[in-house]
């Protein structure tokens, strides 16, 4: 079985411009149409801001949501781990598509024998504490419940505003991994990890070494990669999607 990964595409609204929308939804599409069932995992971020009341979500992403079920539709195993733009979705994401959410952070899986563990990259290893003091706040169920006082426009308006920051801050131009990740992953492959993969950062890149192989994803605003990971390769494969790969049935070359 094929398991893909992708993260960060970032969407705004469909009214909105979009870098990678278009490109996002052909990926989606392709695999629907053109590839054998198998589990698709999104890394976080797929999203610039999701939030869920109890009879609202956001507008604007329709294309998205049935792109993924029709992936769900058609026996695929959809799995989402929410990112810090997207961290509080839940069950009306599930049931538009189908998909699992994980929200613990960090999700373990099992690729023929070899420990694989995902998760989106925000807060992990030394270094930016403000972030990670903000961050069990910011998903607590107490600020989940005073956003959810606001009117859904109101609110809505904030979170993109905060993203604004956010994204300003994420496209710094990256040429590595910032250091406290990659302590991070090394502690993990300490513990038994053969493979990490994350996102956050919109770099893509593959570091091996002794101890294992740690995936950068990067995005789908300047990148558009995903990485692909065979049963029986053991190797990941990190991958850059072009529209014309769509009629190939996703097709693509190597990062």
């Amino acid at each position: 079985m094929e398991r893909l990964f992708i993260s960060d595409a970032h969407l705004f609204p469909e009214h909105l411009e979009h870098p990678g929308r278009e490109r996002l939804l052909s990926f989606l599409k392709g695999l629907a149409l053109s590839r054998s069932p198998g589990e698709l995992w999104i890394l976080g971020d797929l999203f610039d801001f999701w939030f869920e009341y109890a009879s609202v979500m956001p507008a604007g992403h329709l294309k998205c949501l049935c792109s993924i079920r029709e992936l769900s539709d058609r026996g695929w195993r959809v799995s989402f781990l929410p990112g810090n733009h997207d961290c509080w979705a839940g069950r009306h994401f599930q049931q538009a598509t189908g998909a699992s959410v994980y929200p613990e952070g960090q999700h373990e899986i099992d690729a023929e024998g070899t420990r694989v563990l995902l998760a989106h990259g925000d807060g992990l290893g030394p270094g930016d504490l403000g972030y990670k003091l903000l961050k069990p706040v910011l998903r607590s169920s107490i600020c989940r419940f005073m956003f959810r006082m606001l009117h859904p426009d109101l609110g809505t308006r904030l979170a993109r505003k905060f993203s604004d920051t956010s994204r300003r801050i994420l496209r710094r131009d990256l040429d590595t991994v910032p250091k406290g990740l990659v302590q991070w992953a090394e502690k993990r492959m300490d513990e038994g990890f053969g493979i990490i993969i994350t996102g956050h950062t919109h770099l893509d890149t593959v570091i091996r070494s002794e101890k294992g192989i740690y995936v950068s994803l990067g995005d789908w605003l300047t990148r558009f990669t995903y990485c692909r990971l065979a049963d029986g390769s053991g190797e990941p494969e990190l991958l850059e999607y072009s529209p014309s790969d769509g009629e190939k049935g996703g097709e693509d070359e190597d990062v």
